[in-house]
């Protein structure tokens, strides 16, 4: 018996909301002049076409209970985030400065000798 799944061309799914894959991104934007209101953009989109997109204060949505979850468990989180994200740039600056050291180390001025009859430089290096 063989595979024939590998064979098969995917077909693109159709127009119909119901049938076919919908992305939505809600992105919630942080708070303005200590205000607990604050904005939201939402966008959906199929077919990898330009998203529609609308803009809400966040007292408007009512978001079901394991997006709330998520979000209480990203905000516990974010302590840990922010320490990994501090180390990575830390590294990152190091080799940096590593990188830069050893640039211009490589890029010491070379030695010239001119003879006074003539103007005529040599390099030794």
């Amino acid at each position: 018996m063989t595979d024939t799944s590998a064979t098969k061309t995917t077909q693109p799914e159709p127009y119909d909301l119901d049938k076919c894959t919908v992305k939505v991104v809600m992105l919630l934007h942080p708070c303005k002049n200590n205000s607990d209101d604050t904005d939201c953009t939402i966008a959906a989109s199929t077919h990898e076409d330009i998203p529609l997109t609308k803009i809400v204060k966040r007292s408007q949505l009512d978001l079901p209970e394991p997006v709330t979850d998520l979000l209480e468990e990203l905000k516990a989180d974010l302590p840990q985030r922010e320490f990994h994200a501090r180390v990575k740039q830390s590294k990152t600056s190091k080799k940096k400065s590593t990188k830069t050291s050893k640039t211009s180390t490589k890029t010491k001025t070379k030695p010239t000798e001119s003879n006074t009859s003539s103007i005529k430089q040599v390099q030794l290096f």
